[in-house]
């Protein structure tokens, strides 16, 4: 390699520091390279510290325990039919492929002190397959963290990627940063881009979906800089257009995402002046009359509501399972249990327990005639209030297009020497149906990105 006048040095450089990125650090370093991981935040976690922590998987050893007979066929086979009925194409030795390696995930996981609960049911999965991290995600990012320093990887904060160096050969020789005391030039042999998705970059949203409803982002960081920073030499990229439609999640912790039936169970929508809205949940898609909302929602659930939701006293397992039994809604998936319940959200900040409709009203800040009015004269307490939610977007679907040894590739499916990809840096497949995939994916993938990396760097010479 030339010298080009390097501030530092790794065997492997890692852009993005949130699970994929941890987990392509400690693939990399069991290989034996020295990796330096650069996270753009002041701690590493990103998305995954902030995710449901959910990964669909067959063949598992909590399957085997509860008795549930699975097979990677049978999950394939039901991938299938999902991916049909969503009239999407399926890419069966990639997705074949993934099923593989994200099942992987449990095991490797395990090792590294991480656990679940499951196997849950994840419909329209005809087996138990959803597995669900204990207690919850911001957990398991701390336990990669503590195991990334262990492997000595040298863990970089506040220096966000901002673009590939390349050699004469066009082959990728490092990475340069911006930090906070100005750009700092790393050598690498192998790049690893695990840097997230851009559903907080409005100027690409807007130029690769133009006709989408915007709305804010439900991560400011999700920027796209692993997007940018391939495109800018020549990188592929698959889906892009590929922007989850604006949907409400309570902004607090954890984001949950309503689940579609509560609305249909009685549940009222109403805004800060206690006003309802007049709309319907359909499979997270808030339809007609709402698009261009931008305010703070309220989800107003009163006595005989909450006797129309499934209870824990529904489940026989394996699994939180009452919900499918019964056919009751729950009220959105969640950490810890899979399947949030109403007395689940006891728990968490954005629910509140009110007596009388006088309580509903002083909570929100608004009259107490304006919510009899929006729930009706039947109305009985005690009511329980959901919310704040609001309308984001929460995901981008578009990745950087690789092979299956997650080396990132050109339009014409040449690999570009010394670059690889992780979780949305790493789009192999084109349908991803159902919860717990894109956790899985970026946790199976950061595993091979980063084993593949360190191969490949062993060949090079500085």
């Amino acid at each position: 390699m030339v010298d080009l006048g390097w501030d530092d040095a790794a065997d492997v450089v890692i852009v993005g520091g949130g699970g994929a990125g941890m987990r392509a650090a400690l693939a990399a370093a069991k290989e034996g390279s020295d990796v330096v991981l650069l996270e753009k935040m002041d701690h590493p976690g990103g998305k995954t510290a902030m995710s449901i922590g959910i990964i669909t998987a067959s063949e598992t050893p909590y399957q085997k325990k509860a008795g549930v007979k699975d097979t990677h066929a049978k999950h394939f086979a039901d991938l299938a039919a999902m991916a049909k009925a969503a009239g999407q194409p399926v890419d069966v030795p990639a997705t074949k492929f993934m099923i593989r390696e994200c099942s992987k995930e449990i095991d490797a996981l395990h090792k590294l002190g991480v656990k679940f609960t499951g196997p849950h049911p994840e419909g329209p999965h005809g087996t138990p397959r959803m597995h669900v991290i204990q207690p919850d995600c911001r957990d398991m990012a701390e336990k990669l963290v503590k195991a990334c320093k262990k492997a000595k990887v040298r863990i970089m904060c506040n220096m966000p990627g901002a673009e590939l160096v390349l050699d004469a050969k066009g082959e990728v020789v490092g990475v340069r940063a911006d930090g906070p005391d100005g750009p700092k030039h790393i050598q690498a042999k192998a790049v690893v881009l695990a840097a997230g998705d851009y559903s907080a970059n409005t100027a690409m949203v807007k130029q690769v979906a133009p006709k989408l409803k915007l709305a804010e982002p439900l991560r400011a960081f999700a920027t796209g800089d692993g997007h940018r920073m391939a495109m800018r030499i020549g990188a592929a990229t698959r889906n892009m257009a590929r922007v989850n439609t604006p949907q409400m999640r309570f902004p607090g912790w954890p984001h949950v995402e309503p689940s579609p039936g509560l609305v249909g169970a009685g549940a009222v929508l109403v805004d800060g002046a206690g006003k309802k809205i007049k709309t319907v949940l359909d499979e997270s898609v808030l339809l007609p009359g709402f698009e261009d909302r931008w305010e703070d929602i309220f989800i107003v659930i009163d006595k005989a509501t909450a006797a129309r939701l499934a209870k824990p006293a529904d489940d026989v397992g394996p699994g939180r399972d009452g919900w499918v039994r019964t056919g009751k809604p729950f009220i959105g998936t969640a950490p810890k249990v899979g399947y949030a319940y109403l007395e689940d959200c006891r728990d968490w900040q954005w629910h509140h327990e009110a007596r009388s409709l006088a309580a509903v009203a002083r909570h929100i800040k608004c009259t107490t005639g304006a919510l009899e009015k929006s729930l009706g004269k039947g109305s009985e307490g005690p009511y329980h209030i959901l919310g704040p939610v609001r309308r984001v977007i929460a995901n981008s679907g578009g990745g950087v297009s690789t092979d299956f040894d997650l080396n990132v590739v050109t339009p014409d499916g040449k690999p570009i020497k010394g670059l690889f990809g992780a979780g949305v840096n790493a789009r192999l497949i084109s349908f991803m149906g159902g919860h717990g995939y894109a956790f899985a994916w970026a946790m199976a993938s950061g595993r091979i990105a980063g084993g593949n990396a360190a191969k490949h760097a062993k060949k090079v010479k500085l």
